[in-house]
């Protein structure tokens, strides 16, 4: 049975990132499960960026009729309330967390990612080592 854990915000764009940049062979298991895992977070990432999104809406500028003022790209204008505002509410949403339950497939091929950690089973923590326990 898969462990529910809690995840941030913050870990979930962390896991996207390292998600993209780390190579795999084409067609390799690791591949395959490292396309596993993006496809389960996709629901779990777009709803982020919705929220995302609705938070820059609520702060970006309108006029005196609360029409959206945008620039010639078609991208909101921000005040600097605006701004103050959505950094506090981007930040808070960071740190906003959700359940997740975690994979629990093989580790073959996917056991050195250490930033697989909290998210599949079986993966773990990378210990400290000694050099890094005598600069505490």
């Amino acid at each position: 049975m898969a462990t529910k854990v809690k995840r941030s915000n913050a870990e979930l764009l962390e896991l996207v990132r390292a998600l993209n940049v780390t190579p795999a062979e084409k067609g390799s298991k690791t591949e395959i499960k490292l396309k596993k895992i993006a496809e389960k977070i996709k629901p779990i990432f777009e709803e982020y960026n919705e929220k995302r999104e609705d938070i820059r809406l609520d702060h970006a500028h309108t006029d005196s009729n609360g029409v959206l003022d945008l620039n010639e790209k078609g991208e909101y204008k921000f005040t600097k309330d605006g701004i103050k505002g959505m950094a506090k509410d981007m930040k808070k949403l960071l740190d906003d967390t959700f359940e997740f339950y975690q994979f629990t497939f093989s580790t073959e091929g996917i056991d050195s990612f250490k930033f697989l950690e909290g998210w599949v089973e079986g993966i773990e923590p990378e210990q400290p080592s000694q050099d890094d326990e005598q600069v505490l």
